[in-house]
């Protein structure tokens, strides 16, 4: 009996049954329940009030680093001036 429950347990926990097979479908449903059925006070933390927050006016005035840091101002119009367009596509 006891090894028959051992052989189960391992059954469910490496998730070894084919699809379509009853067994598989439990485990389905067991796992839907879990996430339609579970109440959301198990998952508040007690600890949320001590992260911070960050607002959206701190996040839209970090400025972002220039994409050659090395390249003097110079250069990095010239390099722009070599680009040449797409060719366009005619149907």
């Amino acid at each position: 009996m006891g090894t028959k429950v051992l052989i189960a347990l391992k059954n469910v926990l490496l998730w070894s049954y084919e699809r379509g097979t009853w067994q598989y479908d439990v485990l389905c449903l067991l796992i839907l329940a879990f996430i339609f059925l579970t109440p959301s006070s198990w998952f508040n933390r007690s600890n949320a009030g001590s992260i911070p927050q960050r607002g959206m006016e701190q996040r839209e005035a970090a400025s972002r680093p220039p994409l050659h840091t090395n390249a003097p101002s110079s250069e990095r119009k010239t390099e722009r001036a070599h680009i040449s367009p797409a060719p366009a596509i005619d149907k």
